[in-house]
């Protein structure tokens, strides 16, 4: 019946959204946390990979746009494994090396898990000279607190108040880097996954919508069922139902079988 239908179809849109949540938190715990800090030129995004790092990383200087290229440090935060990726400063008229540091930093953007948005005074209410990738998360973070007086923390705005300088307010940055691969919400029922998984899972969840849309737009039950039979080979390559030549080639390239 059209009611029976309907109700299937809720119940695995919503499992499609729980396990496409689990498998991207056990992707995190498995792979890490990529994260690209990014900001104006001395903003503090070098301190701030020193500070996390608890090493001289970076060179810090006074100097605006001394970092030119990207920088990578993987740190652990309680069991999490972070990539922090430092990058040159974000302006509009920077010279011809700084700029190639800066078209790297925007790649990195694209590839990264989250975009840690480093803001320092002056910086209040200003919008990014760029256009952040969509759908990654920003967190945005108030550098140098040390000097403008102000409390370490979350502020009312979302904004998360530091001191590269000092180490205030870095315990705060640390539990919101936690949260955003959701680590607190990993329990029971949450599983390791691949890059792979997840791009397998995202092509299934797209036939199921697209199958969802042409049942409810055309009364086109044969299209369902034919988005329903391509979303289930995808979550095959999963399973190990189905397996193409593609696919094993990405499998195997992961392992050393020449001996």
């Amino acid at each position: 019946s059209d009611a029976e239908l309907l109700a299937r179809i809720e119940n695995t849109a919503g499992a499609f959204t729980a396990l496409q949540s689990r498998a991207q938190a056990g992707r995190l715990l498995r792979d890490g946390l990529q994260v690209v800090i990014v900001g104006r030129p001395n903003a503090g995004k070098s301190s701030l990979l020193n500070q996390l790092s608890g090493q001289d990383a970076a060179i810090v200087t006074e100097v605006a746009g001394t970092t030119r290229d990207i920088l990578r440090e993987r740190i652990d935060i309680d069991g999490l494994q972070v990539e922090l990726i430092d990058t040159a400063g974000l302006r509009e008229d920077p010279d011809r090396i700084e700029a190639e540091g800066i078209s790297r930093a925007r790649e990195a953007m694209r590839s990264a898990d989250a975009v840690l948005w480093l803001q320092a005074d002056g910086d209040d209410g200003a919008v990014p000279p760029e256009k952040f990738p969509d759908g990654i998360p920003i967190l945005t973070v108030r550098n140098k607190i040390d000097t403008s007086g102000d409390a370490p923390g979350v502020m009312a705005d979302g904004r998360l108040n530091i001191s590269a300088k000092t180490g205030a307010g870095i315990g705060d940055l640390q539990l919101a880097l936690r949260n955003l691969a959701g680590v607190a919400d990993i329990g029971e029922g949450s599983f390791t996954a691949r890059q792979r998984h997840l791009d397998a899972l995202q092509r299934s969840r797209q036939h199921f919508d697209q199958g969802v849309r042409a049942l409810m737009e055309a009364r086109a039950g044969e299209l369902l069922a034919e988005e329903l039979r391509l979303a289930q080979a995808a979550l095959g390559e999963i399973t190990g139902q189905f397996t193409s030549e593609d696919l094993l080639g990405r499998i195997f390239s992961e392992f050393c079988i020449g001996k």
